[in-house]
């Protein structure tokens, strides 16, 4: 039991500030000064030459990502048909409440639902606050139009995407789901590529914690 009226934090920063106040005053404005130097330095970012969507597209591949690359919103339905095609796929979707996947023309036979995931849904089809260039990552933020379990459960998640919303660099990334987040926000995530696992005897498995595959509808206009 602790007898010190200091509780162990405390006294942690006490110490420190002992310590600092023994330091004379040059080597305190010599440590504040490098301080300051650091922090005003842009940290080294790795280098993404060319077209973003491209790199995202190929980072996104070397994890087992599949993608799509469409012209225009509304050649997307096909796409999306045709990832269903081939992978021998009902037409029964969950999907989040947003304005942005509700504004696609999708066919009246297929069977939509916007609700949360369960675990024995085939595909989920979701939007996304980014894709990130650097690495190959989409970033999603759950709220009240998109859950998070639309990532998570269903064996096959399905991202539509602007070719826009692709950032350079993480950071970027988190800059631009800074303005997303509110009161309503109950997660950020980032995906890159499907879910896998080599936890069984080193030979890589998909499907272990999450969907099984990772299929990206790209909207380029250009």
């Amino acid at each position: 039991m602790l007898t010190s009226k200091l509780s162990n934090r405390e006294q942690v920063f006490s110490d420190v500030r002992q310590s600092l106040e023994r330091l004379g005053p040059s080597v305190r404005h010599a440590a504040q000064a490098e301080y300051e130097r650091v922090m005003s330095t842009e940290t080294p970012r790795p280098v993404v030459d060319g077209l973003l969507v491209d790199n995202f597209l190929t980072k996104h591949a070397a994890v087992h990502g599949t993608s799509k690359i469409v012209r225009s919103n509304a050649e997307v339905p096909d796409a999306l048909s045709e990832f269903l095609e081939a992978h021998d796929l009902p037409a029964q979707l969950i999907m989040g409440s947003s304005q942005f996947l509700a504004d696609f023309d999708w066919p009246d036979h297929w069977e939509i639902e916007t609700r949360t995931a369960k675990k024995t849904d085939d595909v989920s089809v979701t939007d996304a606050v980014c894709a990130i260039a650097e690495t190959g990552t989409i970033m999603l933020v759950s709220s009240p139009t998109a859950s998070s379990t639309h990532a998570f459960l269903p064996e096959n998640h399905v991202v539509i995407i602007n070719a826009g919303k692709v950032v350079r660099h993480l950071d970027d990334a988190l800059r631009l789901a800074s303005s997303e987040i509110d009161n309503s926000t109950s997660g950020v995530h980032m995906i890159t590529g499907p879910s896998k696992t080599a936890d069984v005897e080193q030979t890589i498995q998909y499907g272990a914690h999450g969907p099984r595959r990772l299929h990206i509808i790209v909207i380029d206009a250009k």
